[in-house]
C-alpha cells in the first residue's frame, strides 16, 4: 500500500511538472511571438521612412511566397478582379484566353495564387452564365442567351411589344376593359 501511494504521489508530481512546463512554454512562445511582431513593425516603419526619404524601390522577396516562421502571410487584395476579368472578356470580340486575361488585368506573372484566383473567377462567371467558353477561349455571353438586354434594346422591345400586344394579355384570355392593345394602357 505504501508503494502505491508513493507511485501516486510521484505521478501527481510529474503531472504538476508537466503543467508548469506547458505554462512556461506558452509564456515563452507568446513572448517570442510578441518580439517577432515588434521586430516586423520596426522593419516596416524603417522601410516606410526609407521609401519616403529615398524613393520607393521594388521589394524583393527572398522567401518566394513563403511566410517567415511564426507569422502569417498577408493575403493580397483581390477586390475588383472579377469585374476586371469580365471587362476584359467583354472588350474582346474574338474571344480571349486565360493568359491574355491575366496580362490584360495587369497581374504579375509570378503571382501563382492570383492566377488561380482568375481561374476560379472564370469558373464562377461561367456558372453564373455571364460568359461562355469554347475550348480555352472565353467569350461574352450574348444578351439574347442571358435574357439581359441593353437599355436601348429594352426601349425598342417596349415600343415593339406595345404595338404587337394582343388585346387580351390575361392568363384566362378574358379581355380587359379599356385595353385596345395599341399603347392605350399601362406598360407591364
Amino acid at each position: 500500500m505504501a508503494l502505491k501511494s508513493a507511485l501516486n504521489a510521484e505521478m501527481k508530481r510529474l503531472k504538476g511538472d508537466a503543467k508548469a512546463l506547458e505554462k512556461k512554454r506558452s509564456e515563452l512562445t507568446a513572448d517570442i511571438d510578441k518580439k517577432i511582431a515588434e521586430n516586423a513593425r520596426k522593419q516596416e516603419m524603417l522601410q516606410d521612412f526609407m521609401d519616403a526619404t529615398f524613393g520607393a524601390k521594388p521589394k524583393l522577396s527572398t522567401t518566394r511566397g513563403k511566410a517567415p516562421s511564426g507569422t502569417r502571410r498577408k493575403r493580397k487584395n483581390r477586390k475588383g478582379v472579377k469585374q476586371r476579368v469580365l471587362n476584359a472578356i467583354n472588350a474582346s470580340t474574338a474571344g480571349i484566353k486565360r493568359k491574355a486575361i491575366i496580362e490584360e488585368i495587369g497581374m504579375a506573372s509570378s503571382d501563382e495564387s492570383g492566377h488561380q484566383y482568375v481561374s476560379n473567377t472564370l469558373r464562377a462567371l461561367l456558372d453564373e452564365g455571364q460568359i461562355e467558353n469554347r475550348g480555352r477561349v472565353y467569350f461574352p455571353k450574348s444578351s439574347s442567351e442571358t435574357g439581359e438586354a441593353s437599355p436601348s434594346s429594352v426601349a425598342d422591345q417596349t415600343t415593339e411589344s406595345s404595338l404587337t400586344t394582343p388585346a387580351s394579355d390575361s392568363p384566362d384570355d378574358e379581355p380587359r376593359s379599356g385595353s385596345s392593345g395599341f399603347g392605350s394602357g399601362s406598360l407591364h
